[in-house]
């Protein structure tokens, strides 16, 4: 279930977690990488 695939920023739109964010969260933890989305709002915040 994409619950919210109308609002996912990120830019890898084949990701079978793309549109997921507690799936997408839980994989990024788990791998010690930061979800695309926070990376996107981090570089944007230090322009």
């Amino acid at each position: 279930m994409n619950c919210n695939s109308e609002n996912c920023i990120c830019p890898f739109t084949e990701c079978e977690r793309h549109g997921k964010c507690c799936e997408c969260i839980n994989h990024h933890r788990k791998a010690g990488s930061l979800v695309n989305c926070m990376k996107i709002m981090l570089e944007e915040q230090s322009k």
